[in-house]
């Protein structure tokens, strides 16, 4: 049988390391339907009904969950035994707390473009490469757009936004997968070794060594990714499952696309205020609707033709549950 064990680590804004004690629950979602993927950590700030205290800190500031912060920087280890596996990149984003503890309510490397906002601006017209290294050029200069899935638009613009509020309207336009890559996040999936008898003091403040997805990807490296999703493998790892050897519980149904009707239907409105409709598929069937900002007639069709291919896929629907062994995330072929 498994062991399972966990490691989490914080840096405040001064680099230091900030320990996670008495955690009860870890909870990571990841999905290419929202923007960001997302992670809470619960734990427990009482002790018989009083708040545990840090001795070493100002009384203010000395109740155990004063010690994180909206900003800083978390990767959670979660694994088997002696081998930890990165889960999660990120930062906090919310502390938040009530009569049964406290929870650190945290979002992946994204939450840098929440941030910074982007003065107002109006692209006439624009793509949706300039527009994402116009926004990562005020976030942060050394950030490199790789956009593998590039659309056109008529007019976008910017008015008191996010760089996250930026993205997630050319996540909705597009239907792209998009999503951030430093050397933290790039090392995602990977392990480290542990000796158990030594475990807190090998992995508190970094003194440890991920293995890399990547030689190539530097330590100044940093990212953020525009693709299509679900339209080509994302990994050559075998991710293998079976019901008789590492599914727990499972509700999964096959469905044969091919033979049904369906029609996308795409619409928008152009420069002159006129409603705008794209549609490609088939009529008599399921019919699915998306509502878009001002793209140009022939992306709205690319992108009807985009999600019907996507439709049309023969592919499994529900769910199952299964250990953490092997790694999978979305978009991986399994």
């Amino acid at each position: 049988m498994y062991n399972l064990i966990h490691h989490i680590e914080i840096e405040d804004k001064k680099g230091s390391y900030v320990e996670v004690p008495f955690v009860s629950e870890i909870t990571i979602e990841k999905t290419i339907a929202n923007l960001s993927d997302t992670a809470t950590v619960s734990f427990a700030i009482f002790n018989f009904n009083n708040h545990i205290i840090i001795s070493d800190l100002d009384d203010s500031e000395n109740k155990l969950y004063k010690l994180f912060k909206r900003g800083q920087k978390i990767r959670i280890f979660l694994g088997y035994d002696e081998e930890l596996r990165l889960e999660f990149v990120g930062y906090i984003k919310e502390v938040t707390t009530d009569e049964t503890g406290a929870k650190l309510i945290c979002e992946d490397e994204l939450f840098i473009f929440r941030e910074k906002n982007i003065p107002n601006k109006t692209f006439t017209p624009a793509n949706v490469k300039q527009i994402a290294q116009h926004v990562c050029r005020i976030i942060n200069p050394k950030i490199r757009v790789v956009c593998e899935y590039d659309m056109s638009y008529e007019k976008f613009t910017i008015i008191d936004a996010t760089g996250f509020d930026v993205l997630s309207q050319l996540q909705q336009d597009t239907g792209a997968n998009i999503f951030f890559k430093s050397v933290f996040s790039n090392a995602i999936g990977n392990t480290v070794q542990i000796d158990e008898s030594n475990f807190k003091n090998q992995l508190s403040g970094s003194e440890y060594q991920i293995s890399s997805n990547n030689s190539k990807f530097k330590e100044s490296d940093l990212e953020l990714h525009i693709s299509m999703p679900y339209m080509k493998k994302n990994t050559e790892i075998e991710c293998a499952f079976s019901f008789q050897h590492n599914i727990e519980t499972g509700q999964l149904q096959y469905i044969d696309s091919r033979d049904n009707k369906v029609k996308v239907k795409v619409t928008s409105v152009s420069i002159n205020g006129e409603i705008r409709t794209e549609e490609f598929g088939s009529t008599g069937g399921t019919e699915k609707e998306f509502k878009v900002n001002r793209l140009s007639k022939a992306e709205m069709k690319k992108r009807a033709k985009m999600e019907h291919f996507k439709l049309m896929q023969p592919h499994y629907t529900g769910t199952f549950d299964f250990w953490l062994i092997p790694f999978v995330e979305p978009n991986y072929s399994i």
